[in-house]
């Protein structure tokens, strides 16, 4: 199945349309996705505490790990997705994982872990499913999807402070199941793709500008802005439960108010230097012994870390969307280290709560390095690093040849050759990628290695000055 008929319905609808039954699907899916979390740390994880606290950072790690695998497999070895299998598998975790109640009842720790960590890796597959389901709209109905999901959430926070606690507990386990059963159908095809198509990791040999590397600054930059995320839900806690942050959807609100009335591109850029002015204020905040400085400083860090979990839910799914056959490999990579990096930072959070009751100068030492690391990071990292071009740098994986007759072909091919200094090999792979050959292909036909073939196309890429295989195509289309 190519990209072209994956993208058909989102094709064939008004950009803006914002009525379509898919529009409505996934922001219905993501906006139950995004909501679970404020149930599981208002009505849930305060319950571990009681039991085996170690609990809810065990069944967030698993949920990092399953993602993470997926991201590798999708990448590396796609037809190891058994696709039917794995959905198959979600829904029996999800299902088991209902027994969480009876965990907490019970007092049970091992019956806890469990089923925490089935509930878990059940909702990593509805994360999965939510946002490759909404790479398939437009990339204007897209920017408006995630800003008025995260509205959604940001009112589902201040609403599950007021909810009974069992409430809380059966729209928690509730909620995955309804994301998935909106988003399945649209996923489904994308998915199944990937299964059968040939691995990034191989396609990414002669398409190199087609998919993200693991090692993107786009996953750094998420992976670290989540630490700070989970700092945000550990510190000041009482009894196990996050300080409330109503306002956080305030600007929340602004930015979707701005996407539906805007027709600019979603502005990821300018949220993340507002989103970083916001931390690193939180993290100041943090160190002033005043009345309510804690609430200021959760306040400050929520914000601030919504605003870049929005932008970071917009890139993944942008970025899926440029291209679906490195779409489950990105989007769960993506989500996999962000889930990590709120791991990390809710241990830090924990770390802090300790050192601020110790009333040692040891607590301004740790705010004072978390506050060196995100203005470093920001002024150092991020000082060439843009989120739309990112995602414009994400070219679609083109099928296109040069269909002209080989000896004019040839011809062409020879002046570009000469023209640009390519060597003899060179030019045999030149010619190869120019009649659309994969890496398999090219490496049979020269009997050479994968990385041999990879540095070939590194090469003529360079010398060309070209960023693409249809700026290939276009160059010996134009002779």
């Amino acid at each position: 199945m190519t990209d072209k008929k994956l993208h058909t319905e989102a094709d064939r609808a008004n950009a803006r349309d914002l009525f379509a039954p898919a529009f409505w699907r996934s922001f219905a899916a993501l906006s139950l996705v995004l909501s679970v979390s404020s149930f599981m740390n208002v009505s849930v994880f305060p319950f571990f505490d009681g039991v085996f606290t170690y609990a809810r950072d065990i069944s967030i790690t698993a949920n990092a790990a399953v993602l993470i695998a997926i991201g590798l497999l999708a990448t590396f070895r796609p037809a190891l997705l058994h696709v039917r299998a794995l959905n198959a598998g979600a829904l029996v975790l999800m299902a088991a994982g209902c027994a969480l109640p009876l965990a907490l009842g019970l007092g049970s720790a091992p019956l806890l872990v469990l089923t925490s960590c089935a509930l878990a890796v059940g909702r990593a597959w509805c994360v999965l499913t939510a946002g490759i389901a909404a790479s398939r709209l437009s990339s204007a109905q897209a920017g408006v999807l995630v800003p008025l999901a995260f509205v959604v959430q940001g009112a589902t926070s201040a609403f599950a402070w007021l909810l009974p606690v069992w409430v809380g507990m059966a729209i928690f386990l509730a909620a995955p199941f309804a994301a998935w059963a909106l988003s399945w159908r649209d996923a489904r095809p994308v998915l199944e793709q990937t299964q059968a198509g040939e691995a990034p990791h191989d396609f990414s040999v002669t398409r190199p500008s087609s998919f993200l590397p693991l090692a993107s600054q786009l996953f750094v930059c998420l992976f670290l802005f989540r630490v700070a995320f989970g700092c945000s839900l550990r510190f000041g806690e009482v009894d196990g439960m996050p300080l409330s942050s109503f306002f956080v959807i305030l600007p929340v609100a602004m930015v979707a108010v701005w996407a539906l009335l805007s027709e600019r591109r979603f502005p990821a850029d300018l949220l993340v230097q507002v989103s970083v002015l916001l931390i690193v204020a939180g993290f100041l905040a943090m160190t002033m012994d005043l009345p309510h400085s804690s609430t200021a400083t959760v306040l400050l860090l929520s914000t601030g870390n919504m605003l870049f979990d929005m932008v970071a839910w917009a890139v993944l799914i942008a970025v899926a969307a440029r291209n679906s056959r490195g779409a489950v490999a990105a989007f769960a990579w993506g989500r996999g280290v962000s889930s990590l990096g709120s791991t990390l930072g809710a241990t830090l959070g924990v770390r802090a709560n300790a050192l601020a009751g110790m009333g040692t100068p040891l607590f301004d030492l740790f705010a004072a390095a978390l506050i060196l690391l995100f203005v470093g990071y920001a002024l150092i990292g991020l000082r060439r690093f843009s989120f739309r071009e990112v995602i414009d740098g994400v070219t679609p994986v083109e099928t296109a040849v040069v269909e002209a007759p080989k000896a004019t072909f040839d011809e062409r091919c020879r002046a570009l050759a000469s023209q640009y200094s390519l060597t003899p090999r060179e030019l045999e792979v030149f010619q190869m990628l120019a009649r659309g050959r994969d890496r398999a292909y090219i490496q049979e036909q020269l009997v050479v290695s994968r990385n041999t073939v990879k540095a070939h196309v590194k090469h003529i890429y360079a010398k060309l000055d070209i960023h693409s295989h249809q700026d290939l195509i276009d160059l010996v289309e134009k002779g």
